[in-house]
């Protein structure tokens, strides 16, 4: 892979005082963000579960917000772990996180269940175009009131190339956690 074909990424130290219920993205790292800015993004764990959260923007700052708590509780984050998030140039995410040890710890692992009704070709998984299709139409009403801080210089790009994904963003699933394995 040549150093131009290298996805971008940015760093942030969790802190639970400013970072619990909100994630500010780093200003530096705004040139790579897409424009308009969507609503809403993808994130992915190592653990393969994926969460949707929201991405505003306020007072010329760029956050991840409704659906960031519930990352932060499946994912269990303590004060001074470190993370990484990998963009696809879309909007999907991939998160690692790295313990006070220093290594990379996989967690919120999806849980994968068999269910049968008695047809074998039956496909129950959910496609993460889906996913994000039926949360722009979601989040179309609730934001309404679209922040303009965030100027567009491009058309939004929001086609990702993933064939399918189970999400776990439900109330139900953020009061427990599932599949969570300390190393």
């Amino acid at each position: 892979m040549a150093s131009g074909d290298v996805l971008p990424r940015f760093f942030s130290v969790y802190l639970s005082q400013y970072s619990s219920d909100s994630l500010l993205i780093p200003v530096s790292y705004y040139e790579h963000l897409p424009r308009p800015l969507p609503k809403t993004a993808i994130l992915m764990g190592t653990g393969g579960k994926i969460w949707k959260v929201v991405m505003k923007s306020r007072q010329e700052q760029v956050y991840f917000e409704r659906g960031w708590a519930n990352f932060v509780d499946d994912n269990d984050l303590k004060d001074g772990e470190f993370l990484i998030f990998v963009f696809d140039g879309y909007r999907l995410y991939e998160v690692s996180i790295f313990g006070h040890g220093g290594c990379k710890e996989i967690r919120a692992a999806v849980e994968v269940e068999e269910i049968s009704d008695g047809t074998e070709d039956e496909n129950n998984e959910i496609s993460l175009e889906s996913v994000i299709q039926d949360e722009e139409e979601e989040t179309i009403d609730a934001d309404a009131k679209s922040d303009t801080d965030y100027s567009p210089d491009s058309p939004d790009t929001t086609t990702i190339s993933v064939e399918s994904a189970e999400v776990f963003n439900s109330p139900a699933t953020t009061s427990r956690k599932r599949g969570y394995k300390k190393h």
